[in-house]
């Protein structure tokens, strides 16, 4: 009986070396992408809330990331650094327009944490009209964060309309429950390890993050194709 022949670059740790440096190459891109991002707790003291603009292209790039990484897993990339510029260029407008509207209420939701009366120290007598406040608007926060990502999602996969990219994300929510949980504790657990260690430790994580929400989002990129394509 005849061996089967393996051919040069079709071993496991082989593929494996490839995502990894794939997953490289993407975080990489994602920090030069967002360059006035990472230099905000700078800009932050010297020009004050405007700073907060380097958070509008956040968007282009996510989505760029998760068209990248989805070809990366699904092993139908061209190269990381090509089908993240392909969708950069490709994405750019749209990505701002589904982008914005949920980064003011994002940047609301925070302005409103931050100047809402109290703190939760122990100690400091807060009351708990003022906990269920701030946890109210932490779990709203959290759920317009994750219908965010589930929209730069469906963005760099399917070519919808944008208001149906909206009705999808919230609409997802609900019919994509593990993968909402999913990508809400991915998000939960980065934004817990970045305050108790540094948040520039972004500029080494921001690839794995997205990458392990791409990984998690299939059954959801898999239920819209099937659904409504």
């Amino acid at each position: 009986m005849a061996a089967t022949k393996v051919e040069f670059g079709s071993g496991t740790l082989f593929k494996a070396a490839g995502i990894v440096h794939g997953i490289m190459v993407g975080d990489a891109l994602l920090v030069l992408a967002n360059a006035l991002l990472v230099l905000t707790p700078v800009l932050v003291g010297i020009i004050g809330p405007l700073a907060l603009i380097s958070l509008i292209l956040a968007g282009p790039s996510f989505v760029a990331a998760c068209y990248a990484f989805n070809r990366l897993y699904a092993h139908e990339d061209t190269g990381v650094f090509h089908d993240f510029m392909k969708s950069y260029r490709s994405n750019f407008g749209q990505a701002l327009v589904v982008w914005l509207p949920y980064l003011v209420v994002l940047v609301v939701i925070a302005f409103n944490l931050s100047v809402l009366p109290g703190n939760l120290g122990p100690g400091t007598g807060t009351n708990p009209a003022q906990v269920a406040a701030r946890m109210g608007l932490l779990g709203v926060g959290v759920m317009v964060a994750t219908a965010a990502v589930k929209a730069m999602l469906l963005l760099s996969r399917f070519s919808f309309r944008t208001s149906d990219i909206y009705r999808l994300s919230v609409y997802a929510l609900g019919a994509q429950r593990r993968v909402s949980l999913g990508n809400a504790g991915i998000l939960f657990v980065t934004a817990f390890v970045l305050m108790m260690t540094t948040a520039w430790l972004i500029l080494f994580v921001s690839g794995l993050v997205v990458y392990l929400i791409c990984l998690n989002s299939r059954p959801l990129l898999k239920f819209v194709e099937i659904r409504f394509t």
